[in-house]
């Protein structure tokens, strides 16, 4: 049973229930003023359908306004699968599909927290609106990262070189992992957490890490916080342990309220805002998509992070206001043109 709901500033939002399966989702459409809606599956376990209602609205409004800002021809998306009361097989998969076959192309799903590209070839049987069929989006959203933190070094102390900046990492998935590989080769020193003990262990061996609980990542004394898990990271009770210059990670909707943006503002640190550097992902779908030809056009939009990062940050010290407020304003301005 597919229901839609009138939610205001949205295009479409539905909400789609299947018994045999389990399936209980919702589906965001948030713009496609540019483009057919892009954005991930992220299947989880909520407790609460009004949680599952308000990250679907939030992670769609943030798709819009990432793909605006990357300069793509697509709207903002996004879905949500409750795990609560059953678990991710292929027929919940395959109904899955089938809801975003039921919106003809609106919408296209990709991978997200809990879904995986197996996952997403399955789906792909009773549907064409799936990208990433055969590539891990990670490393290209975790590369886009390194160029919002080598902006925001540039803008912090006239030099973007990552050699022996202290970063903490809270989130060791496929973003979080790619990101402490990368900058472990650029000479940058570690400090992770996660919940899976294991992925810091592995951290610890292949880079050098130091780990730290998931509740003390937050009072590392380090140059560049990264919050690479969900979203809400940065909020009232978080943002007073901060002991950092710069955040700058790879998870979406990073402060949990737009006043956070205010809160890090007052606070002297400078915040990458997320919706920018994290767009690497959706810059290599956009190949998959055919919007363009190879991995080198690719590599030449996600370097574009760090010239769009820097305007932020330089606008928004211009006008005195926080870098959350000022991307948006950014992207909405592509929008309105």
């Amino acid at each position: 049973m597919i229901k839609e709901i009138e939610i205001d500033g949205y295009e479409k939002v539905v909400h789609a229930t299947e018994e045999s399966s389990g399936l209980d989702c919702y589906i965001a459409i948030h713009s496609t003023e540019l483009g057919p809606a892009l954005g991930g599956a992220r299947f989880w376990s909520y407790n609460k359908s009004h949680d599952a209602i308000e990250d679907v609205l939030r992670l769609a409004k943030g798709m819009t306004l990432k793909n605006s800002l990357a300069g793509l021809n697509l709207g903002g998306g996004k879905a949500v699968i409750n795990l609560r009361n059953t678990e991710k097989t292929p027929e919940l998969l395959r109904e899955f599909g089938k809801v975003v076959e039921s919106l003809e192309g609106q919408y296209i799903t990709a991978d997200d927290v809990g879904v995986n590209d197996d996952d997403m070839k399955i789906i792909h049987k009773v549907t064409e609106h799936v990208a990433f069929l055969d590539v891990d989006p990670s490393p290209a959203t975790s590369l886009g990262v390194i160029k919002g933190m080598q902006a925001a070094l540039m803008f912090l102390r006239n030099d973007f070189s990552l050699k022996d900046v202290h970063i903490a990492i809270q989130g060791l998935g496929h973003v979080g992992f790619n990101l402490a590989e990368m900058l472990h080769q650029r000479g940058a020193k570690l400090t992770v957490s996660d919940l899976g003990a294991w992925k810091c262990n592995e951290a610890a061996h292949k880079v050098d890490a130091t780990i730290v609980s998931v509740n003390n990542i937050f009072e590392v004394d380090c140059d560049i916080f990264a919050p690479c898990a969900l979203g809400g990271a940065i909020n009232k009770d978080t943002i007073e342990k901060l002991n950092c210059k710069i955040v700058c990670g790879g998870a979406n909707n990073q402060l949990s309220t737009s006043m956070m943006g205010y809160a890090l503002k007052d606070k002297g640190i400078i915040n990458a805002p997320d919706f920018i550097v994290n767009a690497g992902g959706v810059i290599d779908a956009y190949k998959d998509l055919g919007h363009i030809s190879t991995d080198f056009h690719v590599a030449n939009i996600i370097d574009g992070i760090y010239d769009r990062t820097m305007q932020c940050l330089m606008d928004a010290k211009k006008n005195n206001m926080p870098t959350n407020l000022v991307a948006e304003m950014m992207a909405r301005k592509r929008l309105k043109q």
